[in-house]
């Protein structure tokens, strides 16, 4: 038998065969691993160690890519929308409705002072004829604005309001007088709806929903600003005519005996003021003076400067019937919505602030200006209240509307009530004398701030959104008539009764219109909810 082959022998491989590698075990024990080619030892590329680059055939990387396409498409619509403008309102549109507040600035410093200078001088009863047919004629206001268009109303407006202050310099008879009253009465409620369909309109350009409430809030302010300044321009040109026409009221208040004491003169003694009976004798709260004596003293108006200013009056209304037809859209509104006004809330729980705020602007315009004014001293002190009040006025309708777009219209009404009852205490409560001569321009600034708010809250909360035109018309018709009844009681109520009217009116409304305020508040959260 042939000897046994040494197994400590290392066999080599033959050749041609591919390289094998062989390990061995600490115990010396051979164990031969598969064949590696030689190719793949002179690449070195070890089966033991991690390749230093990641294999293409990854299985997730398909679908990443998918997803990474769909979020680069989103990324990029998202940033083509928010380079995109905003929607700009269009240059014409913008300079018509400059134009048309302009044309209400022009025609309220001709008529508001008027107003006032009538009211207080030659009584409230041909105002309360005109104010009483604007009530009536408001809730037709959206019908007529249909069937004849913006240009029209307003330019038939201005043209009656230039007529009825022509008349005004001429001696012309009270029977054509109040006929003219009545006829510039009718278009009142009309002129004031166009304004506010022309400030939507214009908010419609805006774009998307926002832009449309602020664009709206704009337009309104620039209304109410061209109104408040165009008061101040007319009490400041009264301010004017009173330095070049004076006429000093003195010596015929020191001719006419006062109705209590026939041996009382004017002005009254340091020991008059001290009497008990002081408040019924005099121009203030608490008196009833006698309409028919001229218990006062100071600088008014002689007849020659009345025709003067009326005229110039009469000529800034002939400048805005101009502006106003070429600034107004000449197409006709559109036409008012289908549903009940009756049942609408916004006019059921606006009415009662809407009186409110005409009661106390036909307060303000004579009762205030006759026994606060004129009374205390004379014209010079009243057309100083008229100026405070539009100032102060103006003012607050800017702040305050920007205030109440931020969501802080409950805490503006509870001040705004706090503030105006404590004005009517403290009218209640004041003798108005001679003395306190800055005391009228400052109350009156007051009460301008107070009537602003009111103006703003109830216009948020009532212009815009559907069927608002008919709701609207009906608080303008709430308006002329709590006008029509505070020209009334001019010649009718003594000055208490009538704060004493206002301060019970006053709850009343806010009452009303807080809950008007929760309900249109109900309402949008359940559309945010659906």
């Amino acid at each position: 038998m042939g000897s046994l082959p040494d197994l400590t022998e290392r066999t080599r491989p033959a050749a041609g065969r591919a390289a094998a590698r062989t390990v061995s075990d600490p115990h010396r024990h051979r164990a031969v691993i598969a064949q590696i080619p030689v190719s793949t030892i002179r690449k070195k590329e070890w089966p033991w160690k991690k390749p230093k680059t990641p294999s293409r055939a990854v299985v997730p990387v398909a679908p990443r890519r998918r997803d990474s396409a769909a979020s680069s498409l989103g990324a990029a619509s998202v940033r083509r929308l928010l380079a995109r403008q905003p929607p700009k309102v269009p240059k014409p549109v913008v300079q018509r409705f400059t134009l048309l507040c302009l044309s209400s600035g022009l025609c309220a410093t001709a008529l508001l002072p008027f107003t006032a200078f009538a009211g207080a001088e030659a009584g409230a009863m041909p105002l309360a004829i005109m104010h009483a047919v604007a009530a009536v004629v408001a809730p037709f206001s959206p019908l007529i604005l249909q069937k004849t268009g913006v240009r029209i109303v307003i330019a038939v407006s201005h043209i009656l309001v230039c007529l009825l202050l022509t008349a005004h310099t001429v001696a012309t008879p009270l029977s054509v007088l109040l006929p003219l009253y009545g006829i510039c009465g009718m278009t009142l409620s009309p002129m004031s709806l166009a304004l506010y369909v022309s400030a939507t309109s214009l908010a419609q350009a805006a774009g998307d929903e926002i832009r449309r409430k602020i664009a709206l809030r704009r337009a309104l302010r620039a209304l109410r600003a061209a109104q408040d300044f165009g008061l101040v321009l007319g009490s400041l040109m009264l301010g004017g005519a009173l330095m070049i026409w004076p006429e000093d009221m003195t010596p015929l208040a020191q001719l006419t005996p006062a109705p209590t004491n026939a041996s009382m003169r004017w002005p009254p003694s340091d020991e008059y003021f001290l009497e008990d009976d002081y408040e019924e004798r005099t121009c203030g709260a608490a008196g009833c003076p006698n309409t028919n004596t001229q218990s006062v003293s100071g600088t008014s108006l002689s007849a020659e400067g009345r025709r003067y200013l009326v005229a110039v009056w009469a000529t800034l209304a002939l400048v805005a019937i101009g502006v106003g037809v070429y600034g107004a859209p000449s197409a006709p509104a559109p036409p008012p919505d289908a549903r009940s006004t009756v049942r609408d809330p916004r006019a059921l729980l606006g009415a009662p602030l809407g009186l409110f705020i005409g009661l106390q602007q036909g307060f303000i315009y004579t009762s205030y200006i006759k026994w606060y004014g004129v009374c205390v001293g004379g014209w010079w002190c009243a057309w100083r209240a008229l100026v405070g009040a539009g100032a102060l006025q103006a003012i607050a309708a800017a702040t305050l509307s920007m205030a109440a777009a931020r969501g802080r219209r409950g805490a503006l009404a509870a001040g705004g009530a706090a503030a105006h009852a404590s004005l009517l205490l403290a009218l209640l409560r004041w003798r108005a004398a001679r003395t306190d001569l800055a005391l009228p321009a400052v109350a009156s600034a007051a009460w301008g701030a107070c009537a602003a708010l009111w103006d703003v809250l109830q216009a948020g909360a009532c212009v815009g959104g559907a069927g608002w035109r008919g709701a609207w018309a009906w608080l303008l018709g709430a308006r002329h008539a709590g006008l029509a009844l505070g020209c009334g009681a001019r010649a009718l109520l003594c000055v208490r009764s009538q704060l004493a009217a206002l301060a019970i009116a006053l709850p009343a409304a806010l009452a009303a219109h807080a809950a008007l305020e929760l309900r249109q508040r109900r309402g949008e959260a359940m559309r945010h909810r659906s």
